[in-house]
């Protein structure tokens, strides 16, 4: 068991006391036992810290890295500069994951040596409901589909509800993967810039169809707590990574570089767009039809609306090229009246028993 290949698995730490020992103990008590559990007390103000070292004490697989406070980000980067496993993945401190979690994941690396990731699924963790993690949910004769990286960032930027999640958390990574790429420090919705910047250089990717991670939702005081008033002026975040991945790309391309990883430059940019153009048009836990919300999205998302539609844009999706082409002739009558007329006729047909 113990030469078998080491799987460094990284958890920030802050201000989760209440929930680290569960988070832990779920990677204490995995199957998979040749583990480097590095734990990175963000400099967490409450008792944190001491539970980490204490771990440390009490299992020798335990690592701690004590800093001041600089983000997620931040914490998950200095993870990764002392983690010398072949594998890496990462753990958030409020949720917790499935025992034969990282068994699974070795298994497949094992059985399939092209592939570079795997990404499993995830239970939506609510009081209300029954925890189902360690079930599986896909259909047996679609098990370990494997896909190129390139077809891997079409079906994420193109599909509007992509089975790939942008997290770095229900996933594990082949650690050369991870060389030279970093989270964006400083800012939220960090995941999806890593993932948009680390795809073009994926060779082979699977999606594991088993509940393997248990993730605890709006949590009070989390950074993806989803209160209107907090996350709509953390899109700007999330906007500003995606500019920036696009300005990078236009760069690299003005230089005459071709390729980005794997696939072309070009595709790349075509890609970002696309993501980009989904989050604008179907901003995540936005309750478009209350003009409330419009009026809080207006201010934040126009100066990256006239940023995206200065660049081409194709998509196979109707309602999205229609979309595109009403902002770009007016963003102002796109969200005051075409947008509540669009939902408005979606609303109709759903009662109509029209649209599922």
């Amino acid at each position: 068991m113990e030469t078998r290949s080491l799987v460094s698995v990284i958890i920030p730490v802050y201000k989760v006391e209440k929930y680290l020992a569960e988070c832990v103990d779920s990677v204490l008590n995995q199957t998979y036992r040749n583990l480097e559990i590095i734990l990175v007390d963000d400099g967490s103000p409450d008792a944190c810290g001491a539970m980490c070292d204490a771990y440390a004490e009490q299992d020798e697989r335990v690592r701690v890295i004590h800093r001041t406070n600089g983000g997620l980000s931040a914490a998950r980067n200095s993870g990764m500069d002392i983690a010398t496993g072949e594998f890496i993945t990462f753990l958030d401190s409020d949720d917790w994951m499935y025992t034969g979690t990282i068994e699974g994941y070795m298994q497949y690396f094992a059985k399939y040596p092209e592939l570079d990731l795997v990404e499993s699924s995830i239970y939506w963790g609510s009081s209300l409901e029954p925890c189902n993690v360690g079930e599986y949910i896909g259909e047996l004769q679609n098990e370990d589909h494997i896909c190129s990286g390139a077809e891997l960032l079409h079906y994420f930027c193109t599909d509007p509800s992509p089975a790939s999640l942008p997290a770095a958390w229900n996933k594990c990574y082949r650690a050369q993967l991870l060389q030279g790429h970093r989270f964006p420090e400083g800012r939220v919705y960090e995941d999806l810039e890593f993932q948009l910047r680390l795809y073009p250089c994926v060779k082979n990717y699977m999606l594991w169809k088993q509940v393997n991670y248990y993730y605890r939702e709006n949590r009070e005081g989390a950074i993806t707590e989803r209160k209107a008033s907090k996350i709509i002026p953390s899109f700007v975040d999330c906007y500003e990574n995606l500019k920036q991945i696009i300005l990078d790309i236009e760069a690299q391309i003005a230089r005459g570089e071709v390729m980005s990883g794997l696939i072309s430059a070009e595709d790349h940019r075509r890609y970002v767009i696309s993501r980009f153009m989904s989050l604008l048009v179907a901003p995540l836990y936005c309750d478009l039809r209350r003009s409330s919300v419009r009026s809080l999205l207006i201010p934040v998302q126009r100066p990256y609306v006239k940023f995206l539609t200065s660049r081409p844009y194709d998509t196979p999706y109707r309602h999205m090229r229609l979309a595109y082409r009403v902002m770009k002739f007016s963003y102002t009558f796109y969200m005051h009246v075409y947008l509540p007329l669009f939902l408005g006729y979606i609303r109709a047909k759903e009662k109509l028993g029209l649209r599922r």
